[in-house]
């Protein structure tokens, strides 16, 4: 991490918090802090634990009478616990329905997990251990009203600087960025290749000659880079998928909370299997602080005509993330009580504005999506050995975005305005094409909608992903188990999802309607 533009190993972060002997100056000296890191302090048989702001290591802990277990292995935990573990049924739900599990919860009621940017005492008392919480870190919005031009110029120094610090820790060694056919990526590579930095080496993955591998390949080759492609089959993915391998990276990676992050798993094995990068690389993905494109599920009639509930804006919450199955037939079953918990965890007013229904929006992205599953990813990088950093998560650069205004932010505006200027200011050429479809997406499926044909498409989209989609990796599923299972709503995650639970929970059963492949041969041989 980095304190006043100095960079501290970890061995010097444990001697500037240790010194700290209460939780309020605990809590303090973590506010100064911009990197990626997690801490654990015993004081006076007190134990401190925290996390930065986006949970990049997490931390789990559990409370048996009068021990404390602590652990960045939820599994480790499990294991210390065993007799006293039940399954929190609402979480195993969530789980199904969402991918990840929110708030301090776990599939398993005894065991916790630090919250993003979250501090944690746990305090012992006459009549057992205390917890006592503190959000050093909210990923809350203040709106500008500057100039965009202003705005263009305040981003550039933000991005200067975390990109300073970056290669300030990456002191020379190779940096490898996963480059796709989007601009959140390809805003890495121009900020590498702007401050001179040419240790670099990208790759791209998927089916030969996939969209997104020509667009990543002009990139690269228009700044100079090297170029890797990994080719993804249906077979090997099916062979990936059975490998000891990965049994030991879901493990490694779930936490007992996130499905393992799929996507470049495979791609960084093979990397290392031919050693086509040297093993003390730095990956650096391109994952922007833009949480699902800033509440652009938000419906359109509330942002001028009037306030919203809290209960409201929680309904919303659960439609826009609970999209691994049909929503609407799982909503009486679990939307009640997902409700309450989005709003203890978020703790917002009972009327809202829009723009306060927007933030919250954002913050509930932030804590329960990036946190828990899209950050997370970088554990594909730790299991196959090789470190990691998140210049576009700098704190800095962090704190510009969440500034700009709600129109800039909305549907990544802001970004592709500034990224195709970047492209054509350092290459001299116009920007290349991508994949973010300048809202063609959205205004696509709002037009399908309105002619009821939304279902179908889906549906005829889903018999022909089987063969076509440009991962393959529909090809770790059995076709029969695919042809019965996706229809359109499902997704690569809600297979995982319910494989994952399967492999964790052996001995449960998961409720009739949310088990995409009961009895399913497959879901068998899984666990």
């Amino acid at each position: 991490m980095f304190i006043n533009e100095q960079l501290f190993a970890a061995s010097q972060l444990a001697e500037i918090l240790t010194v700290h002997s209460s939780f309020e100056d605990f809590v303090s000296a973590l506010r100064e802090l911009n990197g990626f890191f997690a801490a654990v302090q015993i004081t006076d048989g007190s134990i401190f634990l925290a996390v930065d702001h986006v949970r990049s290591l997490p931390l789990f802990y559990a409370v048996r009478r009068t021990e404390v277990f602590v652990s960045d292995d939820a599994h480790w935990i499990r294991e210390q616990v065993r007799d006293e573990e039940e399954v929190d049924e609402l979480s195993v739900a969530e789980f199904l329905l969402t991918r990840s599990v929110s708030g301090r919860d776990t599939l398993l009621r005894s065991v916790k997990q630090v919250q993003a940017g979250e501090a944690v005492a746990l305090i012992p008392t006459s009549e057992g251990v205390r917890m006592q919480a503190n959000r050093f870190y909210e990923f809350d919005h203040a709106q500008t009203t500057q100039p965009f031009e202003e705005l263009m110029r305040r981003s550039d120094l933000s991005l200067t600087s975390a990109f300073r610090r970056l290669t300030a820790y990456a002191a020379g060694k190779t940096i490898v960025v996963p480059l796709g056919g989007g601009l959140d990526s390809r805003l890495i590579m121009l900020m590498l290749k702007r401050t001179g930095y040419d240790k670099v080496v990208s790759f791209t993955y998927g089916r030969p000659t996939n969209q997104e591998s020509e667009i990543s390949r002009k990139v690269a080759s228009e700044l100079g880079f090297s170029w890797i492609f990994i080719p993804y089959s249906n077979d090997l993915w099916r062979d990936w998928y059975k490998s000891k391998q990965w049994s030991e990276y879901s493990r490694f990676a779930n936490g007992l909370c996130s499905t393992p992050h799929l996507q470049d798993w495979p791609a960084v094995w093979e990397l290392k299997r031919k050693e086509l990068v040297p093993p003390d690389s730095i990956f650096v993905p391109g994952h922007l602080p833009a949480p699902n494109d800033v509440g652009h599920r938000l419906p359109v009639e509330w942002l001028n005509e009037r306030n919203i509930s809290v209960d409201e804006m929680a309904s919303e919450i659960c439609k826009a993330y609970c999209t691994l199955q049909d929503w609407p037939s799982h909503k009486t079953l679990v939307e009640p009580e997902l409700i309450r918990k989005i709003e203890s965890i978020l703790r917002p007013p009972a009327v809202l504005t829009p723009k306060q229904a927007i933030d919250y929006f954002d913050r509930w992205s932030w804590e329960s999506s990036w946190a828990k599953f899209m950050i997370n990813s970088v554990r594909v990088y730790e299991f196959w050995g090789y470190r990691w950093w998140l210049p576009l998560w700098d704190l800095e650069f962090v704190h510009f975005w969440r500034n700009l205004p709600f129109e800039l932010r909305f549907e990544k505006r802001f970004e592709r305005i500034y990224v195709r200027k970047l492209e054509t200011g350092t290459t001299g050429k116009p920007a290349i094409t991508d994949t973010s479809k300048d809202n063609l997406g959205p205004a696509l499926v709002t037009t399908l909608k309105k002619l009821h044909l939304h279902s179908s498409a889906r549906r005829i989209r889903a018999r022909h992903e089987y063969d076509r989609h440009h991962f393959a990796w529909y090809g770790l599923i059995p076709e029969d188990d695919y042809k019965r299972a996706f229809h359109g709503q499902e997704n690569i995650n809600t297979y995982l999802a319910n494989q994952t639970i399967k492999n964790i929970l052996p001995n449960y059963r998961i409720p009739e309607g949310l088990d995409i492949l009961p009895q399913s041969s497959d879901a068998k041989s899984q666990r």
